[in-house]
């Protein structure tokens, strides 16, 4: 009689089993965040942004009933390690030592560390000059002369001999060539060298639409380099940090790789007050993730005054985290299959992120 009893309660447990884990997976959810722009905004007490919006299509997709609750950053880590919020949708970078204490997401977002300094501008005359004496640009010539050298002689080679009265024999005659390779080149065209035979006219269409390529890419390259010239900084690498006054937020995934590297810092509590202490030189450099760092420049217009100068040092995953494994996996399948999707680009473009592969 009791085994039957057992049977019968074990048979209603496994029937009833679906219908529990179904309202355990509906429960309301606790999110915590931290507001930062362009991830999460706040504005009149509504919430938007990169994280909001990422978080709202994997809610809506799981069928998930969840409650927002904002906290300083200090305070929301200490929760997410208890469990007291089931999970953190602020765009948290993966370090080792946080890994030890809850768990987190695939990477919605792979970045890089940078350092915002202020520009100093330059001028364009010295700019100039400074690009034609320079090793770089020398380079460029040499390279655009052995090109011209090399259809001018093609060229000569193909007509001495049938055009002997513009084309002379001998030394003279490679002189010609390289003549009327620079004038084709230069898209003057004197009249004075023109080839006459077949296999010199169809070196010269090459060679005219080569050259219109080469000075079209040249003219860009001298215009981007005196553009990004026009701001210079005494920073060029982590290493010049140790030289200069650096300012970071504490706490933060930042924070932790300048105490690695033994860089010494003053702390902010965010970004828009670090960014105003290099505007006002009262630091030289302040360092925080590049996207984010572009994104405050931006809206503050400290365009033309600060520069963010990317470090091939760090790069940063963004994720959410959760001291439930169970939930983070759940999230991780619909997670993956929206930032693999063209509407995740959209996301990115909508608060002005550079979208990466």
């Amino acid at each position: 009689m009791k085994t039957q009893r057992y049977i019968v309660q074990l048979i209603i447990i496994l029937l009833l089993l679906p219908v529990l884990n179904a309202n355990s997976a509906n429960q309301e959810l606790k999110i915590g965040f931290q507001v930062l722009p362009p991830f999460i905004i706040k504005n009149n007490n509504q919430y938007t942004g990169v994280c909001i919006d990422l978080w709202n299509k994997i809610a809506d997709s799981l069928n998930i009933d969840y409650s927002t609750k904002e906290y300083e950053l200090q305070e929301l880590l200490q929760v997410v390690e208890k469990g007291d919020v089931d999970i953190s949708i602020f765009p948290f970078i993966v370090t080792a030592s946080r890994m030890k204490k809850f768990g987190f997401t695939q990477p919605f977002y792979i970045t890089n560390l940078a350092f915002a300094t202020k520009a100093e501008k330059h001028n364009t005359l010295v700019l100039v000059l400074s690009n034609i004496f320079s090793l770089g640009f020398l380079k460029v010539i040499i390279s655009l002369f052995l090109i011209i050298l090399i259809f001018g002689f093609i060229v000569w080679l193909s007509e001495y001999k049938h055009n002997p009265k513009q084309f002379h024999k001998g030394i003279k005659g490679i002189g010609d060539g390289i003549w009327w390779s620079t004038v084709t080149m230069a898209t003057v065209g004197y009249g004075d060298k023109a080839p006459k035979t077949p296999l010199g006219r169809i070196f010269s269409m090459i060679w005219m639409f080569t050259a219109v390529i080469m000075i079209s890419s040249l003219t860009a390259s001298i215009s981007s380099n005196l553009t990004i010239n026009k701001l210079k900084s005494e920073i060029s690498s982590i290493d010049d940090l140790r030289k200069i006054s650096v300012g970071c937020i504490p706490v933060t995934g930042t924070a932790e790789f300048l105490d690695r590297y033994r860089i010494q810092y003053t702390g902010f509590n965010n970004v828009e007050e670090g960014l105003t202490a290099v505007n006002e030189d009262s630091i030289k450099a302040f360092v925080y993730d590049e996207a984010i760092l572009n994104y405050y420049v931006h809206i503050n217009k400290f365009d033309e005054v600060i520069k963010v100068i990317p470090s091939s040092y760090c790069k940063e995953y963004f994720s959410f985290a959760s001291a439930d494994n169970e939930l983070l996996k759940r999230i991780d399948e619909v997670l993956i299959w929206i930032i693999e999707s063209p509407e995740w680009e959209t996301v990115l473009e909508k608060y002005h992120i550079e979208y990466r592969n």
